[in-house]
């Protein structure tokens, strides 16, 4: 029998303070690990850690706990796997910052994700596999259908790879692991933005028949990525349950999460008011416009992957289809890393990613900012990392 070990991707979120966690906690992972066994790390695909942080991770968390790590942007997204590009360095940089958790027995995985569109080819595949450290375990998340291939799971198989099964909308559900462990993660089903989706018990029930499945084989890691609102810790709480192992405490937080945790929830916008805005300042789509083409604004509505990492009154950072964006609201400046957007800047034009981040907001935050847009003079800058 294998050990399972569920948890969720991050643990320092805004809108966790007051559902799952009671106050704004000076340690938030000390309050995460009182309940959970193991967490994902996202902070690492944005910018390499200092080695004290990653020092810290080891010695500040119990024995049992393990973490599983994101692999750099830099080697997925940016260099695209390309060993041309030097990725076997920045591959070996990143696994010896990550020594301290490994010599103490708690790096599960790195997790190698690609962007969606990045699609199967065996000679690039094989030449990065080739140069990853065998010492250090690797799980690696595709994002597309042609990966589903006989060719790309041996490969998996000759390099002892853990393929990602995933939940969401890119990808059909489809059983994989390696000989010794399969890794999980729950992205939500979210019409905008995937991971502002809270699961229902029926949908979690397939799910844990499959870890079930698996954990007769192989060790399970599993990690919910839906964090709005503390959905990730609940429906996480909600599958150790299903599973017959939720201990006492966890089965209470679940409890208290499920009647709106410490404080009531915010009130949402009533439809009428929405109406009211929308007529007020005409629609979203109708301002946003201004900023760009209606090509453009038709693949900024299929982009799904979005993320916010940080909304507060004067920033807002996000990741789109695995690209930044930072909006600086006092500062009247956005920061973004895509070629069209470096086209477009002269023209004060937006490209996919970031008509995609406006479409997800709440209308009447986006016309705000569309309306600020226009009344000011606003920068638009390339982002440099």
């Amino acid at each position: 029998m294998g050990i399972i070990r569920l948890g969720c991707s991050g643990w320092d979120y805004r809108d966790w303070v007051g559902t799952f966690y009671e106050r704004d906690e000076p340690s938030k992972l000390r309050a995460y690990t009182s309940l959970f066994n193991t967490a994902e790390i996202n902070s690492t695909f944005y910018s390499y850690p200092k080695p004290g942080l990653v020092l810290g991770w080891a010695a500040h968390t119990p024995d049992d706990f393990v973490f599983s790590v994101k692999l750099n942007r830099l080697v997925t997204h940016d260099k695209r796997l390309d060993l041309a590009a030097g990725v076997e360095e920045d591959v070996h940089r990143f696994c010896q910052l990550m020594e301290p958790l490994k010599r103490s027995g708690k790096l599960a995985c790195i997790l190698i994700q690609l962007p969606p569109g990045l699609k199967y080819s065996h000679s690039l595949i094989e030449g990065f596999l080739a140069v990853l450290p065998p010492e250090y375990p690797f799980a690696l998340e595709f994002r597309n259908r042609t990966w589903l291939t006989d060719d790309a799971f041996r490969l998996f198989e000759q390099y002892t790879i853990t393929p990602v099964m995933t939940d969401g909308p890119a990808l059909p559900k489809t059983m994989m692991s390696s000989s010794t462990t399969s890794y999980i993660r729950w992205h939500g089903r979210g019409n905008k933005i995937w991971y502002n989706y809270h699961y229902s018990r029926m949908e979690l029930e397939p799910w844990v028949k499959i870890i079930r499945e698996l954990a007769d084989d192989v060790h399970v890691l599993g990690y919910f990525n839906n964090h709005y609102h503390g959905y990730a810790p609940e429906n996480c709480l909600d599958v150790l349950e299903m599973l017959g192992v939720a201990t006492p405490q966890q089965r209470e937080a679940r409890q208290r999460l499920k009647t709106g945790g410490y404080v009531a929830p915010v009130r949402n916008t009533t439809l009428s008011e929405f109406f009211e805005q929308e007529t007020a300042h005409g629609s979203v789509e109708e301002q946003l416009l201004k900023f760009t083409d209606e090509g453009r604004l038709g693949r900024g509505r299929e982009i799904r992957d979005i993320t916010i990492l940080k909304d507060e009154p004067g920033l807002l950072v996000a990741d789109v289809d695995g690209y930044s964006v930072f909006v600086d609201y006092g500062g009247c400046c956005i920061l973004h890393d895509c070629q069209d957007w470096r086209r477009g800047i002269s023209r004060q034009r937006v490209c996919k990613h970031v008509a995609a981040l406006l479409l997800a907001m709440p209308p009447e935050k986006c016309i705000l900012l569309l309306e600020m847009m226009t009344g000011q003079k606003w920068d638009f800058r390339p982002y440099t990392g």
